[in-house]
């Protein structure tokens, strides 16, 4: 698709009103153009209008990580990890103990609060692990609770973000 720059800004498509207009006309009024879409592959690559051209501009390695960092994020399913969350064993032993352990009632409520936080966008991923390893230093769970917390972890796309504490998947345990 062919684009135009107003004023040497970005170059973006014409207006529907002025797409039958001449390059003379339309350059009297301040168009420029026209410029191809740029060729390049986003996900390592940036292109860059200098008010002339386009540039294509690599990323660090670092902006590429939190590229797909950010894109993995978008693409898990907190909600639907929490409901199931709620009904896992490890939730309900550790609700159970927090009737009993003061500490145990105040990581089961941070951590329902930073679950909550992941329905805004913005998952508190640190908090959510720390209350997980801290809980799981108070209540003793099974290899069958860890191993269904992972599970939910993994079936929910949240495996890069969340840690089951103590807990190392058995290769015959993991879906294929």
């Amino acid at each position: 698709m062919n684009l135009f720059s107003y004023h040497n800004g970005a170059p973006a498509p014409l207006p529907v009103e002025l797409r039958s207009a001449d390059a003379e006309m339309l350059a009297s009024i301040g168009y420029s153009g026209p410029f191809p879409s740029p060729l390049f592959n986003p996900r390592i690559q940036q292109a860059q209008w200098t008010g002339a051209k386009w540039l294509i501009i690599a990323l660090s390695e670092e902006q590429i990580a939190q590229a797909e960092y950010i894109r993995l994020l978008s693409r898990a399913d907190w909600h639907g990890f929490t409901e199931k969350f709620m009904a896992s064993s490890a939730y309900i032993k550790a609700r159970a103990a927090a009737a009993i352990s003061l500490r145990t009632n105040v990581d089961c409520t941070e951590l329902i609060a930073f679950l909550a936080d992941t329905r805004t966008g913005k998952p508190h991923i640190v908090g959510i692990n720390a209350c997980f390893a801290s809980i799981d230093s108070e209540i003793i769970f099974t290899e069958e609770d860890k191993a269904e917390l992972y599970q939910l972890i993994q079936n929910h796309g949240l495996g890069i973000f969340l840690v089951v504490p103590n807990y190392a998947p058995s290769r015959r345990g993991l879906a294929a």
